[in-house]
């Protein structure tokens, strides 16, 4: 794919990107009004919580892509955002970007909470094994053996404890049950980054070629930069723990990648339900196809505009050859035998 951006009669600020932009500010500042009033807590009730959690809701997996967990958090995925899903959504219309959008938010969290399943999985099958035996035994290898430093302190006086006092274990395991929802529920994603990152993909997916300009100075090609980053959020998700759901960035470019190529397979065998709104749209066509854009307003042509206008221009030439062949060419009018050269350099 060339790097000439074909995208419908071009809008900065296309109505999904829009309409994304607003509600997640206002989403960001109903979270701090609640938060400070003690109304309700947003980041429970619409951030999403670990599948097996019982904070957990269907709805979060749509919820989550709106909320932020400060300013900077929200200002440079909504940045993103707009830098890059203008020219998406230009591209291929707003009904296909928000399908995409979504698609990418939701793969992005399900990559984030498989890696996390794995990593979580060895601390709930020791917490299970107590819960369903509960002795000192079975109390002692969780003990040992547990993973998570959060539980560490607290397994080793209760071990402690109940090494001395047996019948406390009645006791221990109503703790341990406790300490074990409040793990699962500390697992809580927000951020639109998953599906930032699936924009970020599609951008340069289909602008490969065009620049973006690190720090609005150093220049690199899209394709270049989309797999920099692809390869940092690995990187950084196999080597760090810092907070961040690197898995979920990666995630959203994983779905998106997918999505894409099963978009581009339909498109070429049938124009799908999913077709992107092209037939309907204006073209930006290189320098030296001037015919694509309308002589008297400037802007480009429809397809059917384009089709017509080729159509009559036609048709006005056939005229011009008839009136030659009957009376000669010294019949034309200057505007006959401009019009004729015009067409004679197309």
């Amino acid at each position: 794919m060339d790097n000439q951006i074909r995208m419908g009669g071009f809008n900065i600020l296309p109505p999904a990107v829009k309409n994304l932009l607003i509600i997640n500010i206002l989403v960001f500042f109903a979270t701090i009004v609640f938060q400070k009033t003690g109304l309700c807590d947003l980041d429970k009730w619409l951030g999403l919580h670990y599948m097996a959690a019982s904070d957990f809701k269907p709805w979060q997996f749509i919820t989550y892509m709106f909320m932020h967990a400060n300013f900077s958090h929200l200002f440079f995925n909504m940045f993103a955002l707009w830098m890059f899903g203008a020219a998406v959504e230009n591209y291929w219309g707003t009904k296909r970007f928000l399908i995409y959008y979504f698609i990418t938010g939701i793969g992005a969290a399900l990559v984030h909470y498989i890696v996390t399943y794995f990593q979580i999985h060895p601390m709930l099958a020791l917490l299970n094994q107590f819960l369903d035996s509960p002795s000192i035994d079975t109390y002692r290898t969780l003990a040992e053996q547990a993973t998570d430093v959060r539980f560490k302190d607290m397994l080793s006086n209760n071990l402690l404890v109940l090494q001395q006092n047996p019948d406390t274990i009645d006791q221990v395991v109503t703790i341990t049950a406790n300490a074990k929802e409040q793990f699962l529920n500390s697992f809580n994603i927000i951020g639109a980054s998953g599906a930032v990152y699936g924009v970020l993909l599609a951008f340069g997916m289909l602008f490969p070629n065009n620049y973006i300009y690190i720090y609005f100075l150093l220049p690199i090609k899209a394709k270049w930069f989309v797999i920099l980053y692809g390869a940092i959020e690995l990187l950084t998700g196999l080597s760090t723990s810092d907070g961040i759901a690197h898995f979920a960035h990666l995630g959203g470019m994983i779905f998106g990648i997918l999505v894409i190529l099963l978009w581009r397979r339909n498109d070429r065998h049938h124009n799908g339900w999913l077709e992107p709104e092209r037939e309907r749209t204006f073209r930006i066509r290189r320098k030296k196809d001037k015919y694509y854009v309308s002589e008297e307003s400037g802007r480009p042509l429809t397809d059917e505009e384009y089709n017509a206008r080729r159509a009559n221009e036609q048709k006005h030439t056939d005229e011009i050859l008839d009136k030659i062949a009957k009376d000669g060419y010294d019949s034309l009018t200057q505007e006959e035998k401009d019009f004729l050269f015009k067409q004679s350099q197309k």
